[in-house]
């Protein structure tokens, strides 16, 4: 056995953040994914000239892990930025309302006034100068620093904390539709460091996207394993004895012998690959929640923006509507559609009093219900789609429930090496975002090459 091998269970932004800094470095990494492809929540769809991310979406402005690798990859000239935040409406009084209006459009600035007041301006106010409390100058999604003074281990959740101290308003008509727009769950069942990061996700405003999708990044380090890929090969267990590695089971009953193995799967399956885990990285583990979404897409032979619309639009849940976000393509990512004569609609399904009505349909029974839905705040649009596309995300997010981001913490700092040959790497490890997944491959490698103690 090779001195320099390093096993890896998991190809997805984790797995091969850490195959690619361990290339790096001179290491021999093995990929065991369980699926048949990798990337992991770098999945990307292609149908005639339209291109869909699958999952993740954004490079946002925080990202120094994803614009690392993507400068190394020579991929940072193929950014395509826009304004996230000031390209948000919110659906109030029976139109769209400008989160964020250009000031000299009086129209927009007034309908958006009417909106500030509903939920109180002083409320409101209050509410952006807590998240900026927390987040502005030191918020990063590779790292849960910042958020430790506000990651309270008690029973609380986000939804009752904006309620109880800025009011019911500036949560149904903006906190709400944010939280269950990007972080797909309701606030209700989300930690209040899960919402702060959301919500400054939005109030940062910038973000970009990468031309051919963030699948690109997957396709560069697949390339660079090369035999040492191997996709359809479920793991069944970690091997572990007297708190050493052994090496990894394969679900074929084959054993493969290594001392160094990077689990970089989601927390659920660690805990089910390695069954005899010590209490104190088992316990913090459990905490991890996760929620699922669906993704419809819908496709259009007519260009829906026109220099004026919204790079989406949020919609409270008051509407009773399964999603509360509407995203168009055109105005985000344009060089993901065929011509200048087509665009695209997203909108991600959420929570658990909804998604079950929908989790079993078949494709184009989401799609018809997705248009169904959006022609009703969108009447422009054509009346028909042309095609579409739907995935299935059955662990969407990490949802840091309050205390959860602080024991993993305390794990990564006091037990992350407790186990000799062990190295644990995932997006729960830190925020629960593919930023957060991407630093912990390349900590867990720096772990392995004897530059950190711990991620």
């Amino acid at each position: 056995m090779s001195d320099k091998k390093v096993i890896i269970v998991g190809g997805g932004c984790a797995g091969l953040s850490a195959a690619y800094h361990l290339l790096k470095k001179g290491w021999e990494p093995i990929v065991y994914e369980a699926q048949d492809r990798v990337g992991g929540r770098m999945g990307v769809y292609r149908w005639n000239g339209y291109l869909v991310d699958e999952y993740a979406q954004f490079v946002h402005p925080s990202y120094k892990r994803a614009k690392q690798m993507l400068e190394e990859m020579d991929l940072m000239k193929d950014l395509q930025e826009f304004d996230l935040g000031g390209g948000m409406n919110v659906w109030f009084n029976h139109q769209w309302v400008s989160a964020f209006p250009n000031p000299d459009d009086a129209e927009a600035v007034a309908a958006n006034k009417e909106w500030i007041d509903y939920m109180g301006e002083d409320n409101f106010n209050a509410f952006v100068a807590y998240c900026a409390k927390y987040c502005e100058g030191k918020f990063y999604e590779g790292s849960t620093e910042w958020m430790m003074d506000c990651d309270k281990d008690d029973d609380s959740n986000f939804g009752e904390f904006v309620k109880e101290n800025f009011g019911e308003r500036v949560l149904e008509y903006f906190v709400q539709p944010v939280v269950a727009s990007l972080g797909l769950e309701y606030p209700e069942k989300c930690g209040v460091a899960f919402g702060l990061q959301i919500v400054w996700t939005v109030l940062v405003g910038g973000a970009a996207v990468l031309k051919g999708g963030l699948g690109r990044l997957a396709t560069v380090i697949a390339d660079m394993l090369g035999d040492n890929l191997h996709v359809s090969t479920p793991v069944k267990e970690i091997v572990i004895e007297e708190r050493k590695v052994k090496g990894i089971l394969l679900e074929t009953g084959e054993f493969i012998a290594c001392d160094k193995v990077v689990c970089a799967t989601t927390a659920p399956v660690a805990l089910q690959i390695i069954p005899n885990l010590p209490d104190c990285m088992r316990k913090p583990i459990e905490r991890v929640t996760l929620c699922r979404t669906i993704h419809s897409t819908l496709f259009f032979d007519k260009k829906l923006t026109d220099g004026k619309k919204p790079v989406g639009g949020l919609l409270p849940r008051e509407l009773g509507e399964p999603f509360c976000t509407c995203l168009f393509q055109s105005s985000r990512n344009p060089v993901a559609l065929p011509d200048d004569n087509s665009d695209a609609m997203s909108v991600f399904y959420f929570g658990e009093d909804q998604l079950p009505k929908y989790w079993d349909l078949s494709e184009e029974e989401i799609l018809k219900h997705t248009f169904r839905v959006v022609k009703k705040y969108f009447k422009e649009l054509p009346d028909h789609y042309i095609g579409g596309h739907v995935v299935r995300a059955p662990q969407a997010n990490f949802t840091m429930q309050n205390g959860c981001p602080t024991a993993i913490k305390e794990m990564r700092e006091k037990h992350y090496r407790d186990i000799e040959g062990l190295f644990f790497s995932g997006d729960y490890m830190y925020t629960g975002s593919y930023e957060g997944a991407l630093n912990s491959g390349h900590n867990a490698a720096c772990c392995i090459n004897g530059e950190m103690d711990r991620i």
